[in-house]
């Protein structure tokens, strides 16, 4: 058994601990100013028009005069230039020609062009640079690395700039593991790997004790499904999926997780099989990378909610490749599919059947992620650590988990915080809220399908109200407070406060997310009755005829 390290204090207000652990705790961009363009003309009403003779701008080819003797029109036609925006703020100068159509009394329409200046300031909002100072210091640790333990927990970190960057932001929440995107994952066109930061990507793995091999997990494309049905759709995934793998082999990385993919309009079984053939052909073309299938929560056609689906592509892989393949286990995943992970009974009959259908030789990582939505509900809904349904029983389990020892366990849970109103933005532009359909990037399904009619919109609020920012300390803090869950009775006072503490903080989250379930299962039992309603209705139907 690893040793334990302290926990961290955790700021949050205790309630009293009630007898249920999970069922009894209720859950849990820059503006810029736009030019103002100008609409003024010029009175007509009040200055009569002049005599046609005395025209100080002659007409223009090809321009028809035409006649109204009943009365006077005017017309006016604006064209203005748009204003363009310097890196700077300018004075810029936007040239208006007014078209004035004037009908005289006589009935004879004339038209006079009048150009006016005018001048129009644009302001645009600029971001002041950081100094190198300021630099340094936003990129110091927010915790130290723990070293010796047999437990190595990091979380999912920014690759932007070069993949070389992704330790060091790893370094930066003292995550002993990490997870990162090799490449854009939301699209399939991207530029090779550089040589400069292949260099620089290995020598900070040796600069920070990083062992690539072992405790580096990139994470495939959300856009891959090796089990497409559509054979040009197909030879694109594979494309990218194996263009990752070599980029691993470049970079020393050993394991790569990705998602199974979905069965589409096919069966489950073609769906299996399709991605057995596509992972025996990426095996053969690489030599030391080894892929790692996630475990889903089986929202739609997802493959990998039930174990012994991934079992089963395991097994249609050449045995002379079960070296090279793997399993990664997400919590909030195999919880929200209807898995038992928090009873302590419940994850051991879970450790059993996965060793049953899968085999634990091939358990390599884990994603360690919390779950707003009950278990069941196929929703794949990451929470901070217990804060969700699952609770830090869960992840007691999981930290004093033996069989867990050497892998890299990564965290992916939400670091986004409101900005406070008086606070200011540092670094990038405020992030936009997401959709609760898409509160986390990891999508559990290649094939999202709507769980319940389009809710309607809610009422705009102030924009000051919905900015977001990354706080990476989040990380920081569940990184030392899993560790700290290493040899902690799970009957001690310090536990039970703990767990009080956190579950208090997803209350409302997991309330709203359990209501909706109920709403969901609700409207399914209805569906479903009136489906048998209409069937004995057609019986019946035929006895009467018979």
């Amino acid at each position: 058994m690893p040793t334990r390290s302290s926990h961290p204090n955790s700021g949050a207000i205790a309630s009293p601990a009630q007898d249920n652990r999970k069922r009894g705790l209720d859950e849990s961009p820059e503006s810029t100013l736009s030019p103002r363009r100008s609409k003024r003309t010029k009175p007509i009403a009040d200055n009569p028009p002049p005599p046609v003779s005395a025209s100080p701008t002659p007409r223009k080819p090809g321009r028809q005069v035409s006649a109204n003797s009943k009365s006077r029109v005017t017309s006016v036609d604006i064209k203005e230039e748009e204003l363009l925006e310097g890196d700077d703020l300018e004075t810029s100068i936007s040239i208006k020609k007014q078209k004035l159509s004037i009908a005289a009394n006589k009935g004879i329409k004339e038209e006079v062009e009048i150009e006016e200046e005018e001048t129009i300031i644009a302001s645009k909002s600029t971001k002041k640079r950081k100094t190198k100072a300021e630099k340094e210091a936003e990129m110091l640790p927010l915790a130290a690395r723990t070293k010796g333990l047999q437990m190595f927990v990091g979380a999912h970190v920014s690759a932007a700039k070069g993949v070389q960057n992704s330790i060091l932001n790893s370094v930066h929440i003292g995550g002993n593991a990490f997870a990162l995107f090799l490449k854009s994952q939301r699209k399939w066109e991207n530029p090779p790997l550089q040589d400069e930061h292949k260099e620089q990507f290995l020598k900070f793995c040796l600069d920070h004790e990083y062992d690539a091999a072992k405790y580096i997990l990139p994470h495939g494309s959300y856009l891959v499904n090796l089990a497409q049905e559509e054979d040009a759709k197909a030879n694109q995934a594979y494309d990218s999926f194996l263009d990752d793998l070599k980029r691993c082999e470049k970079l020393g990385i050993r394991l790569y997780n990705f998602h199974p993919g979905a069965a589409g309009q096919s069966t489950v079984e073609s769906a299996i099989s399709r991605l057995a053939k596509s992972l025996t052909n990426a095996l053969a073309a690489t030599e030391t990378v080894t892929p790692l299938l996630e475990t889903m929560c089986g929202h739609g056609t997802t493959l990998g909610g039930d174990l012994s689906e991934l079992g089963a592509v395991i097994s249609q892989i050449p045995e002379k490749y079960h070296s090279r393949i793997g399993v990664c286990i997400d919590t909030c995943h195999s919880f929200s599919y209807g898995y038992d992970l928090v009873t302590p009974d419940g994850f051991k009959a879970f450790m059993q059947e996965f060793d049953d259908k899968i085999g634990l030789k091939f358990l390599r990582a884990l994603h360690l992620n919390d779950s707003k939505a009950p278990k069941g509900s196929k929703r794949d809904l990451h929470a901070n650590i217990g804060t969700g349904f699952l609770g830090l029983r869960a992840f007691h389990n999981v930290m004093n988990e033996e069989r867990f020892q050497g892998l890299p366990m990564i965290l992916e849970t939400p670091i986004d915080r409101p900005v406070p109103s008086n606070a200011p933005i540092k670094g990038k532009g405020p992030r936009k809220p997401k959709k609760e359909e898409d509160e986390d990037d990891d999508s559990c399904g290649s094939d999202h399908e709507i769980d319940s009619p389009k809710p309607k919109k809610p009422r705009k609020t102030p924009a000051s109200q919905n900015k977001l920012v990354e706080d990476k300390s989040v990380w920081a803090r569940e990184i030392k407070l899993l560790e700290s869950l290493i040899g902690m009775d799970p009957e001690s006072s310090e536990f039970r406060t703990l767990e009080t503490q956190l579950s208090v903080q997803g209350r409302a989250e997991r309330q709203k997310h359990q209501e909706q379930y109920e709403r969901k299962l609700e409207t399914e039992a209805k569906k479903k009755q009136k489906e048998l309603e209409k069937g004995q209705k057609s019986l019946d139907g035929i006895f009467k005829k018979k």
